[in-house]
């Protein structure tokens, strides 16, 4: 049996979390998710361990999701996950979740495949062209809308600080 979702969550602390941004030819390498409130997507990564630093933990985490190695650039955004304001809780994430992430532009090395650990309630993953992700249910919700215009625009920093969205 799968472990439960975020089972490395301190009870009463933050989890920290790293994201990789793998993006090609206009689109992104996102990680297909169902439960029974229904499916959504997000990007490559997780909870960062204890004594790990955060491009070791994102790059363990997306070996283990999808078989491919990484190199971490650039950090793009910050954003925190309060529970207790999100609308729908997909995947475990409950009240007293407070999730910290960081994204990264990242490169990856390798053809993609669903890896030998994926996380519960993965389906997948795919390449959604950036325009569509707010059609596919991709969280952050406040990411799916900005995106295409921060890659155009080389990410160039502009209240990259999502904040609780």
């Amino acid at each position: 049996m799968a472990d439960e979702p975020h089972s490395d969550s301190v009870p009463g602390a933050i989890r920290v979390a790293a994201r990789a941004l793998i993006i090609e030819e206009g689109r992104l390498l996102v990680m297909n998710y169902h439960d029974d409130k229904g499916r959504w997507c997000v990007t490559p990564g997780g909870g960062i361990s204890k004594l790990e630093t955060l491009g070791d933990g994102l790059k363990r985490e997306v070996r283990e999701e999808l078989s491919i190695e990484i190199d971490a650039g650039d950090i793009v955004y910050v954003r925190e996950l309060l529970g207790k304001n999100a609308k729908v809780k997909h995947g475990g994430i409950t009240e007293q979740t407070h999730q910290l992430e960081i994204f990264f532009r990242c490169k990856r090395h390798g053809d993609v495949k669903l890896g030998a650990h994926p996380d519960q309630y993965c389906t997948g993953f795919d390449w959604v062209p950036l325009n569509e992700l707010a059609d596919r249910n991709f969280y952050p919700h406040a990411l799916a809308g900005r995106l295409a215009n921060d890659v155009a625009a080389g990410f160039k920093p502009h209240r990259n600080y999502l904040g609780d969205a």
